[in-house]
């Protein structure tokens, strides 16, 4: 009797750790692709939600390479060739009427939100960058993060 006791306070302590574990949520960790580093401070909601808004926060020290109106901000959602959506925003303004910071920026600082499609896979590439929109080496920053694998 002793015995089953025991081995039954085992099993239930076996079977509430394993519950516990799927419960424990992932944190989407992004990490530098090139360039000085691009930093998403926060992604809310975490994880994403297909066909809801996210908002990305995202940082970075461009006192090397001050970025000019030529750059955007962009953010990548990817599954190899089945799935592709991409969304981009001006991050400064050569304008002093522009709603939006004066170029040239160094210390970059953004909100960005997006509605992420309703068709997002269960497994895709996060990637948040800044080009300037020609082909070649022109990426000035970039960061990546794997979600679902």
């Amino acid at each position: 009797m002793k015995q089953n006791l025991i081995f039954a306070v085992i099993l239930l302590a076996i079977l509430s750790m394993t519950n516990a574990i799927s419960l424990h949520k992932r944190k989407t960790e992004f990490s530098n692709c090139g360039g000085p580093a691009l930093d998403v401070t926060a992604m809310t909601p975490d994880p994403i939600q297909a066909g809801k808004n996210v908002t990305f926060n995202i940082s970075g020290n461009f006192s090397e390479h001050p970025i000019t109106s030529d750059y955007r901000q962009y953010i990548v959602f990817a599954q190899g060739y089945e799935y592709y959506s991409e969304f981009s925003q001006a991050i400064c303004s050569d304008s002093i009427s522009s709603d939006i910071p004066k170029c040239p920026v160094t210390d970059y600082n953004t909100t960005m939100i997006i509605q992420a499609t309703a068709n997002l896979p269960d497994s895709y590439l996060i990637t948040v960058y800044i080009w300037n929109g020609n082909y070649g080496s022109d990426w000035l920053s970039c960061t990546h993060a794997s979600v679902g694998e």
